[in-house]
């Protein structure tokens, strides 16, 4: 299964998305939690809607900005309505009915180590997802929770604080999503994401 390179880019401002076009990774994240307030030009994404995720990070989760509940849940279903890929916490979708159906459901876990049977349950619940990603901070048995999920096809792992050479090691073991940056770190042990593509590109040829 291919593994998809991710280029996380915040976004202040709609100024920042320009930059899209240029970036030469699988996907760009767009980063709105990082906007004072939620105005976003989806005319102007419409051209980038096969290269870009939408994502309103919570802040429990690892987000910047505190976005309402309410103004987050009606812009999700604004971008399911318009064929947007956009990242929806497992955590909110507990909260407000939203659709994960091939969409990006993550559950990031900062302070502890999940267990395998926890993670599990979330993948059974939102199977459906184009992608189930699962970010655990690196300590304890962090590594054998995450290799236990790459048994499923449309799995992404990856470990928070760690170097990242890890991420590209859970990469090569199957995970389908990769994420680097743009501008700056949107996660802790996230490398830039052109020194992520050459990484991928001399370990592929290898």
């Amino acid at each position: 299964m291919k593994t998809y390179v991710v280029a996380a880019l915040p976004v202040y401002k709609m100024e920042d998305v320009k930059i899209v076009e240029a970036v030469e990774a699988d996907f760009v994240e767009l980063r709105l939690d990082y906007m004072d307030k939620l105005e976003v030009d989806l005319d102007f994404l419409e051209r980038f809607k096969d290269k870009v995720i939408l994502t309103i990070r919570d802040v429990r989760e690892g987000g910047v900005k505190e976005i309402p509940d309410e103004e987050k849940e009606a812009f999700l279903r604004e971008l399911h309505r318009r064929g947007f890929l956009y990242d929806v916490e497992a955590s909110f979708l507990e909260r407000r009915r939203v659709e994960y159906k091939g969409k990006i459901v993550s559950a990031h876990y900062f302070n502890s180590v999940p267990s395998v049977d926890e993670l599990e349950k979330t993948y059974e619940k939102y199977k459906e997802a184009f992608v189930v990603k699962f970010a655990v901070v690196g300590r304890g048995n962090y590594k054998g929770v995450l290799a236990s999920m790459l048994k499923y096809d449309n799995v992404a792992v990856m470990p928070m604080g760690v170097p990242p050479l890890e991420r590209i090691a859970f990469s090569i073991l199957g995970s389908r999503l990769v994420y680097g940056y743009v501008k700056e770190p949107t996660a802790p042990g996230q490398m830039h994401y052109k020194a992520l593509l050459e990484v991928l590109k001399i370990l592929r040829n290898y």
